[in-house]
């Protein structure tokens, strides 16, 4: 079953991965900005919330 819901958690988590780094350190996207990463893993655990919830209401059924 494929959904859309997990597609975009997907992204939203990929959102989250540092982009810069070299031997010594790696440099995060949105080091000042801590709430951000935060704000979008938890809409990705939303989405994946939906998605079991949708999945069992429709084993129900």
């Amino acid at each position: 079953m494929k959904s859309n819901l997990l597609y975009f958690a997907m992204f939203l988590i990929i959102l989250c991965i540092p982009f810069r780094g070299n031997e010594n350190e790696v440099r995060w996207l949105w080091v000042d900005r801590p709430w951000i990463p935060l704000t979008l893993i938890l809409a990705s655990l939303i989405c994946i919330a939906l998605y079991i919830y949708k999945k069992e209401l429709i084993k129900k059924h």
